[in-house]
């Protein structure tokens, strides 16, 4: 027997087994696989996490990784790559320069039909825990620039956000040829996971009172409801995946602006970008069409890492799994979240994020512990929108310089489900592109679009007035 190192996932990776999430990067070149092997062969090897294996744990619901400790056979994968050059030219699916606005680029492009959906699928193929995939565009006539897609897809029940711009900032490392901090391998043998330490920790303390969670337990007949409603934006609404490039000076504008303004009215509250472009992509999305009774809520996706990292007697700065939970903002009525301006919204937010706290862990963890099918939506909301502003983690900086990347135009990111579920009304802030203008990646219907459509066009002209 090999030794091995085994530590269960938590309740919070429970909630997305179901998923394959995917970053992707649209950029300028042909990228060198042979090169980009070698570098993911030196990052998993050496990251011992990374070469390791999703497993069911015996007789329960619960997942966890085993990590192989001593010599890797040659013939043992910790990480797969697929290649594929694309009969027709990017101009199939989109114009260069990127305008604007313009529909995401399809996800087969960044993901080989072999990868699994979700953790059962990953565990029945013994497979290994990332997968990267590159379809190459060639010159259509000389003295035309190539160009490929670079997908990187992992199990959502596994890594989340945090963890996955952790992994791509090694990959850059090992394709410069960088000396980086690989982790050590953990110890041989069980091992606690160090979320559900802590939490258990809190809950031992007997205390009452910890706040709602934003999560709704649905059972069979709540998750049918909630695919047929996506069902519906998609068919019946006409929900699409689309791309939103918003210019710098258009984002600078909106936020100094806004900060300007909170500050003056309440200068103790801290304002970030992201409350800003949050409240202001809210306001966007509910401007028409929101009946001034409907109870919207607003799923922000936060990592908690720092929270259990103070609890605990253990750093999570290399937990690459779900750590992250709904930030505490309150529901609003179509009607009260109209009323407000945007400097009004963002204070709102801002304060709200800074509440966030342990017990809001604690009392997701509960929600999830008692309920097999559980999401993020907030029980006491008609429609919830789910953001996730991943630009801090600088997942889409990604240098692919080193294979043959002269430069990204473009970041992509999608959910692929075993039954091919489109998930509408979320929105990812993905990040910056090298001119500092912002990505924003949207599933929405066709009414909701055409606000977006219409709010960055309006800070476009608001903008060429100033």
């Amino acid at each position: 027997m090999h030794p091995t190192a085994c530590y269960p996932l938590s309740i919070f990776d429970n909630s997305f087994e179901r998923s394959t999430f995917l970053t992707g990067w649209l950029v300028q070149g042909t990228i060198d696989t042979t090169t980009l092997a070698a570098a993911l062969s030196r990052m998993t090897r050496k990251w011992r996490v990374l070469a390791g294996r999703v497993e069911a744990i015996p007789d329960s619901k619960a997942w966890q990784i085993t990590v192989p400790l001593g010599p890797l056979p040659d013939d043992y994968p910790t990480y797969v790559l697929t290649e594929c050059t694309s009969e027709v030219p990017l101009s199939t699916y989109v114009r260069i320069p990127l305008e604007t606005s313009s529909d995401a680029l399809p996800q087969f492009l960044f993901l080989d039909a072999s990868t699994p959906r979700g953790n059962p699928a990953w565990v029945e193929k013994k497979h290994p825990l990332t997968c990267w995939h590159v379809t190459q565009f060639p010159p259509t006539a000389p003295g035309e620039p190539a160009y490929s897609c670079i997908g990187f897809a992992r199990s959502h029940g596994v890594f989340d956000g945090v963890g996955a711009a952790a992994i791509t900032r090694a990959l850059v490392a090992e394709m410069h040829g960088q000396e980086w901090d690989v982790p050590p391998p953990p110890p041989e043998g069980m091992h606690p996971n160090p979320i559900d330490k802590v939490v258990h920790r809190k809950l031992a303390e007997g205390k009452f009172g910890y706040p709602q969670a934003p999560y709704s337990a649905l059972g069979i007949k709540g998750m049918l409801w909630v695919a047929g409603w996506h069902l519906r934006e998609r068919y019946w609404r006409g929900a699409t995946h689309r791309i939103f490039i918003i210019p710098k000076e258009c984002v600078a504008w909106l936020v100094d602006g806004v900060k300007s303004e909170v500050r003056r009215e309440n200068p103790d509250v801290e304002v970030t970008t992201g409350d800003v472009l949050v409240a202001w992509l809210l306001k966007a999305v509910y401007a028409t069409g929101t009946p001034p009774e409907r109870v919207v809520h607003c799923s922000n996706f936060a990592s908690f890492r720092d929270l259990i990292s103070k609890a605990g007697d253990e750093s999570l700065s290399t937990y690459l799994h779900n750590a992250f939970i709904p930030l505490p903002y309150p529901t609003l009525t179509g009607g009260q979240l109209n009323s407000m301006t945007v400097p009004e919204f963002t204070r709102m937010l801002a304060i709200a994020r800074r509440e966030l706290s342990l017990d809001h862990v604690v009392a997701a963890h509960q929600v999830m512990s008692g309920n097999t099918l559980t999401m993020p939506l907030h029980p006491a909301a008609d429609e919830t929108l789910v953001v996730s502003n991943v630009s801090a983690s600088r997942i889409m900086e990604t240098d692919w310089s080193p294979v043959g990347s002269q430069g990204t135009l473009c970041g992509y990111r999608f959910s692929a489900t075993p039954n091919n579920l489109v998930i509408a009304n979320n929105a990812y802030i993905s990040g910056r592109l090298s001119d500092s203008s912002t990505v924003l990646d949207v599933n929405f219907s066709k009414v909701p679009m055409q606000s977006i459509a219409a709010a960055v066009e309006h800070l476009k002209s608001q903008v060429h007035q100033a």
